[in-house]
């Protein structure tokens, strides 16, 4: 009789650590008997990574509860959090689903494990990446965009332009305007003619 093979565990990934962009093709959740909760999983593909070779899948894991009957996400929670910056908003109602993370690109801040829960140290071959932040990248066209106040300082000092704005300017229709324009103009024709 011929034995069975032995089926391993998918492997854990260890990436440079840093922060990277990367785009989210699988979001699910489900309760994981070990830690007796419920947890959400953002599988998560590094777009900008230069850095070693890894295998396995890159995730994020956000708890929603121990109520073995129902997933919660808590106003603190961060699954919560994420939920709302990806979300644009504060959540429409009480349900949510998982689609609301798909294809969108992250800013993520990647670690490296390097103890295990009790705080001993772990061996090289046991070390993992894990991301610690996550964010919706600022880049992203679909991610929600914050106003940002108008830098007045050009970006290249030696360069004496003056910076300008689209803002609509009505100086035309004010009496100084006009006031303005004819010291212009004097001024210019004192210069002129001496």
């Amino acid at each position: 009789m011929k034995q069975p093979s032995i089926t391993l565990s998918e492997p854990f990934p260890l990436l440079d650590p840093g922060w990277y962009v990367a785009v989210c093709p699988e979001a699910t959740f489900a309760w994981a008997r070990q830690w007796k909760k419920w947890i959400a999983r953002l599988v998560l593909e590094p777009q900008d990574y230069a850095g070693r070779p890894y295998t396995g899948r890159l995730c994020c894991f956000l708890g929603l509860g121990k109520d073995p009957q129902n997933p919660h996400a808590g106003p603190q929670s961060r699954f919560r959090r994420l939920f709302v910056e990806v979300n644009g908003g504060q959540p429409p109602g009480a349900k949510a689903g998982m689609e609301v993370f798909f294809g969108i690109l992250y800013d993520i801040e990647v670690v490296t494990v390097k103890t295990d829960r009790e705080g001993r140290p772990r061996p090289l071959e046991h070390w993992y990446s894990i991301v610690r932040e996550i964010h919706p990248c600022k880049a992203n066209p679909e991610a929600v965009r914050t106003l940002q106040p108008l830098n007045t300082v050009p970006f290249n000092t030696s360069t004496q332009a003056t910076p300008t704005t689209d803002q609509h300017s009505n100086t035309a229709n004010t009496p100084l305007a006009e006031e303005g324009k004819r010291r212009r103009k004097k001024k210019s024709a004192q210069d002129e003619f001496g």
